[in-house]
């Protein structure tokens, strides 16, 4: 018993508090979760109603789009690349889901399959050029995140409103007190969540990101392990902007603009490297969480809008920073 005991002894002894600050900091979605707790103690100190079920669900509802989306974008940095037209395909996905059932009569059923697979196609352009033509990801992304907010624009001019009604109900549709996208986004999170940590295939991820060399050495095919990711992100991109289009019974052309920055940030505080083979979807989705919840505080503080983006920036480049630091703590 007394071996037992001094054995206790010592680890208590090295796990002090500094030790335990550090093992916090080192863990992203655990400081996530403290700074959702600070926040929302905060706030709740400003306006009781920050805490109320309305803003809540409010908050969540509004993160659903981000919810979904960074769950692509957090596979594709862990594999050490990003995407930034995910934008541009949520709109083209939405205006042309929104079209062709306003505008040519399709069933909503038959559009929303078509809409799905106007966001893979994207993904897979993008996937191609990357992986076979072997153009950086980042100019690819932007010359298409032109390239599909054009043809977006001439598809519908504006955009096309009222959608229709049927359709409407795949967004509006409430169960348990919340909207259909709030359900998709969490759905998404855990399946995702689950088969990032836990499948082969994914787990092929964090290897390319880490090491791409060692990986094809490995016999890893990268090139279409990474196709298979592009093609992820454009599809749930293009479910991000049908189920916005439903909720709203509108497809606008301007939405999405800006929405790559905001899920790049969401990814990066959710700890995923810039460089590739780290990063985690359940950190990435309290990142999500993290930013929605700023952002509706400055919106019950009544501040200016344009402080989001201003706070938005500041906030990646602190995560960067927590980064670095993270990295020097471990040398």
């Amino acid at each position: 018993m007394s071996l037992v005991k001094n054995m206790q002894d010592q680890v208590s002894a090295q796990v002090g508090p500094k030790e335990m600050l550090l093992y916090v900091l080192r863990s992203r979605p655990l400081v996530l979760l403290v700074l959702i707790v600070i926040l929302s103690i905060s706030m709740a100190m400003q306006t009781p109603n920050f805490l109320s079920s309305a803003n809540l669900s409010a908050v969540l509802l509004n993160a659903s789009q981000s919810g979904i989306m960074v769950v692509g974008m957090t596979i594709l940095m862990v594999g050490g690349v990003f995407d930034l037209s995910i934008g541009s395909t949520l709109a083209l996905c939405g205006v042309v889901t929104g079209y062709l059932i306003a505008k040519q009569s399709v069933p909503p059923t038959v559009a929303i399959i078509i809409g799905l697979l106007v966001g893979l196609a994207a993904g897979f352009i993008n996937g191609w050029i990357v992986t076979r033509q072997k153009i950086n990801a980042l100019i690819t992304t932007l010359a298409t995140m032109s390239v599909y907010r054009g043809i977006t624009q001439l598809i519908s001019g504006t955009g096309v409103s009222p959608i229709d009604k049927t359709f409407a109900k795949v967004g509006q549709t409430m169960f348990l007190g919340f909207q259909t996208p709030f359900w998709f986004m969490i759905i998404i999170v855990i399946v995702f969540s689950f088969a990032v940590s836990k499948t082969r295939f994914f787990r092929q991820f964090y290897y390319v990101g880490g090491n791409e060399r060692a990986a094809k050495l490995s016999g890893i095919r990268s090139e279409n392990v990474m196709l298979i990711g592009f093609m992820i992100m454009g599809v749930l991109a293009a479910m991000s902007g049908i189920l916005g289009a439903a909720r709203l019974n509108s497809a606008v052309v301007s939405a999405g603009i800006g929405v790559e920055l905001q899920i790049i940030t969401a990814a990066v505080l959710g700890g995923a490297n810039l460089k590739g083979g780290e990063g985690t979807v359940l950190g990435a989705f309290l990142g999500v969480l993290f930013i929605a919840l700023i952002q509706n505080a400055m919106i019950i503080l009544k501040l200016n809008v344009f402080w989001q983006n201003i706070v938005i920036g500041i906030v990646l480049l602190l995560a960067v920073s927590l980064d670095r630091w993270k990295q020097k703590t471990r040398a």
